[in-house]
């Protein structure tokens, strides 16, 4: 069972990765790869939020931060498991490897996708009307760790879950103590 899985991970991987391959993405998806590119804008937008919107002021300054942190951990656990080597590392030439060479060369989760997730989750609980647009951004950012060869589709897709539950688990827990408190 598990090899079924692994061959179908590396079909989507090379599906993405070399099939989809294109001059546009090429030059895109690697500026999602540094977090220092895609980062100021959710900065930018948590900061601004918090400063304008006083109802949902204190709910971004703890929430946010909580779930990065509680990704940010989990994530770096189970990366030391040590459970499979990112694609790069693993097939070197067979993939087009655009990203950078951080993360060592463990794949598994991928925590892109889990603290985007989460994140998206939580702007999402908050702003409804604005949710397509913060899980499109999460979708590109995703989508982009495959692209690039530094992660396996498996591996966006297990960081997205774990990351959609932080998120869940630190939204109902802030509106449980926050129901008993005041």
């Amino acid at each position: 069972m598990i090899e079924y899985l692994y061959s179908i991970d590396f079909k989507i991987l090379f599906f993405i990765n070399q099939t989809l391959s294109n001059s546009f993405f090429d030059f895109i998806m690697p500026l999602f790869d540094n977090v220092k590119n895609w980062i100021p804008y959710i900065l930018i937008l948590w900061i601004l939020l918090s400063y304008f919107d006083k109802k949902n002021r204190v709910k971004l300054l703890i929430l946010i931060p909580l779930v990065i942190t509680i990704g940010d951990l989990l994530g770096k656990n189970i990366k030391h498991l040590e459970l499979r080597d990112r694609p790069w590392f693993a097939l070197g030439d067979t993939i087009n490897h655009l990203g950078g060479h951080g993360g060592k060369h463990y794949s598994f989760p991928s925590n892109h996708a889990l603290n985007i997730t989460s994140m998206s989750y939580i702007f999402s609980s908050i702003y409804k009307d604005y949710s397509k647009y913060f899980w499109f951004y999460a979708g590109i950012i995703i989508f982009s760790r495959v692209y690039i060869g530094v992660h396996y589709p498996f591996d966006v897709v297990i960081g997205s879950c774990i990351g959609f539950s932080v998120g869940v688990f630190s939204y109902k827990m802030y509106n449980k103590i926050t129901k008993i408190l005041f």
